[in-house]
This record gives structure tokens, C-alpha cells and sequence, in this order.
């Protein structure tokens, strides 16, 4: 039984090797070869910017498509190129399914990659064009300016929306917002978070701003600069309490804000939702107990340098009328003394000799110049900016210069911070009736106004004079360097930014002057705009980038 059944298997063997020899013998080669149509597509651009909630036609060519267009589909795919706001920011969206684009554009503003695909469905082939597409809105990037009409707020904005300028009126005119008395203030911290700590989170991303008032202060939205309840200080404060910060600024993962009150920090380490900690402005006397004491309205600090562990914030006692500093962030985890306010600055524990610190001075002016001076010893590579004081004695101006560095130095023995510069003005036209000062980000220069005109003092000897500048139709009410993010706005940092009131209605004006040259006169302005209230403060608001 078992032979006939090997007989049988190797019967069919045979037959099956024979039926398949026979089959390549038959085949003769009728294959149907296809050439694949190639479709170029042209006319899109690498670029694209489009007004949201708008129409936009994209006016796309194709070459190299078949008579019969419905063997086709079309798909326009928008990919979002920067951080989900929340649950309805999709990772991407298809936009269009058209051969054409041409609808409204109803994406949240920032940065897109667009991606446009030709599919032809009888050879299932995939042809794609890419393009950068920027959402933008009338707000998306340009001057922001607060304004004082009858001592209330009002905010402005001069932006270029696709090739066109726009002039936005009083944006917060319908708001709900409970401050509108006495703007003081406009501020733009860091809404960046990089791996790198090339730049470190300050704020919520989504509301960068803080918008200070003599009623109080909160943060706006970074689009439009719409307000919410839950932007209020007082959700940022442990206690609740609706702050009234003069001041606010930033170093390393620490923020720090002056109030009526008293000095306040944050540690943004923590994350993002951290809260303001209990005041520090006081001096330890010998039997251990606190000394509260007044701070002039601003804080001395490194804003440039984002890898600090224990920034240096300088400060002025106004009641002992002297520098004092808080020795960072992170000093109660360096030295275990969890409980330390501020300390006194002084000639043996500081670098530099260009002067001897003073006591019994009156505070005028405080600056965070951005003017980088010296690589941190903590963080070689990483420039440590110069913090510029003016003080008064007997009808003098005194011009004194400090680096801040990490107070890891300290405690290595080498000194965390170090003076700098000194400068008598007397020599200064009008100087003691000056309201408004500006330090260059680039060069050892300092400018300063007086009603409509504007004097630069080169900070080179120890006793400058002034050389005048400029003039401008009615009173300088602002006088500022901006120190912008993005990194081809670097160059713009050195812009002289001049904003002047000649009264009435709609008087404020905005010049914006090139300052590089150290030595030529500033005589005119490069940008002019005009029709808004009193300006008290002006930003420039960059847009995100593309990644």
C-alpha cells in the first residue's frame, strides 16, 4: 500500500514539473508597460502669509494632468508648527480638498507647514509642494503702544498685514478688564521654553504681557490681547492678594516684582503655574530679626544670560539709601539659611574698582541695559549686561555701572557682581530736569531727554558731557531701547525708540531712530507713525517663528 502511494506522489511530481516547464515554454512576454505622467506643480511659493479669518487664494498651477481630471484628488494639509494651545489645537488640518485653494483661512494664528497633494487614483501615484504658511492676524506682529487718554488706558498697535499698514485703536476699549486708571507699564517676558535653555519660560505662552496699572496689573492674551478673569495677579499670588506691581522683571527660571508692598519672587522652575513667595525685601539685624525696608521701583538683574542657577537681583534701599542685592533664587539651597532677604553691596566683596559704592544717595533712575560687558565666570560663553544706576547728592547725578552674575561665584570665592562704570554728569546739559533715559545695548553710550529733545553722553571718561541730538514737535513721554527675541530682529535692539505727545487728541507720536555709530549725531528717524493717546510705554511684538 505504501509503494502504490509513493507511485501515485511521485506520478503528480512529474506532471506538475512537466505543466510548469510547458508554462514557461508558452509565455512569450505580453507584458503592458505604462509611462507614469509626470505633474509638475507651480505657482505656490516657499512662502505663504494669510490673514485669519479672511480669504485666501493660492493661485496654484499644474502641468502634465490627463483629460480626465476625475481620476484625481486633492487635499490642502496644514500642520501645525508650534505648541498646542489646548484640546482644539489639532496636530493638522486639512483645509481644502480642491484642485484650487480658494476659502476662508480659519486656523489659530502662528506658524504652519502647508502641504498640497495631487493623488492620481488609476496609478495610485502621490505628487506633493510644501510652503511655509503663516496665519497672521492685525495683531500678529508690530508696535504695541500704551497709551494715557484722561488717564485712562488705551492701547495701540502699528502693524503691516500683508503689505498694508494697520493702525488698531484702543484695543481694549470693549474689554472687561477692571484696570483702566493710570497705565504705568507694559512688559513682554519670555514665553519661550527651549531644551537648550537658550531662552527659559517666564510666563504662561499664551499670555506673555503684563499689563501694569496705578489700580493693578494683570497679564493679556497673546493674540489679541483679549483679557480673562483668571489673568489677574491675584491667581498668581499664594495669598490671593490683588498685587500692585511697579515693576516687573526676569533672570534665569526667576521672576521678580516690586510692589508698594514690598519685593516678591517666582521660580518658574516649578512650572509654569508658580506663585509669587513671600516678600524679601528686609535687612537681618544683628539679633536675627527683620528689617523690612522701601525698594526704588525696579531690579537690577542679568537679562541676557539665560543659564543662571542663583541670579543676582539688585536692588535700592530707600530708606538706608544704598545698594542691596538678594543672592539668588537658590541661595537657601547653597547655604541652608532659607530665611535670607537682602544684604548690603560693598567694595570688598564686589569686582572692579570704578568706584566705591555709595550711601545717603538719592535714587533716580534704574536700568537693565542689555550692554554685554564680561563673560559670566559661572557660565563661560554667556555675557553677564550692565545694570546702569543714576543717583543724586547735593544736586549731582552720579552714573554707576554693575554686572550681576550667579552667586555660585560668591561662594567660589570670586566675586558675583562687579562695578563697572562711574560717570559724574554734572557736565550734562539740563541732566537733573531729565525724565526719561535710555542705555545702548551695543555701546557705552547713554541717552537722556528733556522736553522734545534728546542729548547722548558717551560714557567713556569719568567726567562726560552731553552732545545734542535731535528734536521733536512737543514732549518726549517715552525714551527706550527694546531688546527683541527672534533673531533677525538682533540689529533692530540697537533702534533708539522716541514716543512724544503734542497734546490734543490722537497727539502721540512714534519715531524710531538708528543709534549704532558711536560717534555720528542721530539727527533723523527711519520710522514715524502718529495719531495716538499719551505713550507711557511701547513694545515690539515679534511673531512666532517658524520651526
Amino acid at each position: 500500500m505504501k509503494q502504490i502511494l509513493y507511485r501515485i506522489k511521485s506520478l503528480f511530481l512529474l506532471v506538475a514539473i512537466a505543466g510548469g516547464i510547458s508554462a514557461c515554454a508558452d509565455d512569450k512576454g505580453n507584458y503592458n508597460y505604462h509611462d507614469i505622467p509626470e505633474v509638475k506643480i507651480e505657482g505656490i511659493g516657499s512662502s505663504i502669509q494669510a490673514l485669519a479669518y479672511q480669504n485666501l487664494s493660492i493661485p496654484g498651477q499644474l502641468d502634465g494632468l490627463e483629460a480626465d481630471e476625475d481620476r484625481y484628488e486633492y487635499e490642502w494639509l496644514a500642520i501645525r508648527q508650534f505648541e498646542a494651545e489646548d484640546a482644539n489645537d489639532s496636530a493638522s488640518e486639512v483645509l481644502a480638498t480642491t484642485k484650487e485653494f480658494n476659502d476662508i483661512i480659519s486656523l489659530r494664528p502662528g506658524p504652519y507647514k502647508l502641504i498640497y497633494t495631487v493623488k492620481d487614483k488609476h496609478l495610485n501615484v502621490f505628487y506633493q509642494q510644501q510652503a511655509n504658511l503663516s496665519v497672521v492676524t492685525t495683531t500678529s506682529e508690530g508696535w504695541v503702544l500704551l497709551c494715557s487718554e484722561n488717564g485712562n488706558v488705551r492701547l495701540d498697535m502699528i502693524s503691516t498685514v500683508l503689505g498694508e499698514e494697520v493702525h488698531s485703536k484702543d484695543m481694549l476699549a470693549d474689554s472687561d478688564m477692571p484696570f483702566k486708571k493710570g497705565p504705568l507699564a507694559l512688559i513682554a517676558l519670555s514665553p519661550e521654553n527651549t531644551e537648550d535653555m537658550s531662552s527659559v519660560q517666564q510666563v504662561d505662552p499664551t499670555s506673555p504681557f503684563y499689563l501694569l496699572t496705578e489700580e493693578g496689573t494683570t497679564r493679556l492674551h497673546k493674540d489679541a490681547f483679549e483679557w480673562k478673569e483668571e489673568y489677574l495677579m491675584k491667581y498668581e499670588m499664594g495669598d490671593m492678594n490683588d498685587a500692585k506691581p511697579m515693576h516687573i522683571t526676569s533672570a534665569g527660571y526667576y521672576r521678580m516684582m516690586v510692589t508698594p508692598e514690598g519685593v516678591f519672587s517666582s521660580n518658574y522652575s516649578m512650572g509654569a503655574g508658580a506663585l509669587w513667595e513671600s516678600r524679601l525685601n528686609y535687612l537681618r539685624n544683628d539679633d536675627n530679626t527683620k528689617e523690612y525696608i522701601q525698594i526704588a521701583p525696579y531690579v537690577g538683574c542679568n537679562i541676557t544670560n539665560p543659564m543662571q542657577f542663583a541670579p543676582v537681583f539688585m536692588f535700592y534701599d530707600l530708606d538706608h539709601k544704598q545698594f542691596v542685592y538678594h543672592p539668588g533664587g537658590m541661595y537657601g539651597g547653597l547655604t541652608g539659611d532659607q530665611t535670607v532677604g537682602c544684604l548690603s553691596m560693598n567694595d570688598d566683596e564686589a569686582g572692579g574698582n570704578a568706584f566705591s559704592f555709595p550711601m545717603g544717595y538719592n535714587y533716580v533712575y534704574m536700568e537693565n541695559s542689555g550692554r554685554n560687558y564680561s563673560e559670566s565666570a559661572m557660565m563661560p560663553g554667556f555675557f553677564n549686561n550692565i545694570t546702569f544706576t543714576i543717583l543724586e547728592n547735593n544736586g549731582i547725578y552720579h552714573l554707576y555701572g554693575i554686572t550681576l552674575d550667579d552667586y555660585y561665584m560668591a561662594l567660589m570665592g570670586m566675586p558675583a557682581y562687579t562695578k563697572t562704570h562711574y560717570a559724574n554728569l554734572s557736565n550734562c546739559t539740563d541732566i537733573t530736569q531729565a525724565e526719561h533715559f535710555a542705555f545702548s545695548p551695543l555701546n557705552d553710550q547713554m541717552f537722556y531727554a528733556v522736553d522734545g529733545k534728546v542729548y547722548r553722553v558717551n560714557l567713556d571718561t569719568s567726567t562726560p558731557s552731553s552732545e545734542f541730538q535731535f528734536e521733536v514737535p512737543g514732549e518726549i513721554t517715552c525714551l527706550k531701547f527694546y531688546l527683541y527675541r527672534n533673531a533677525e530682529n538682533a540689529r533692530r535692539s540697537y533702534d533708539l525708540i522716541v514716543g512724544s505727545d503734542k497734546g490734543g487728541t490722537d497727539g502721540g507720536e512714534l519715531r524710531v531712530y538708528e543709534a549704532v555709530d558711536n560717534l555720528a549725531q542721530i539727527t533723523d528717524y527711519k520710522e514715524y507713525h502718529s495719531g495716538f493717546g499719551r505713550i507711557v510705554d511701547i513694545i515690539y511684538k515679534e511673531p512666532l517663528t517658524q520651526e
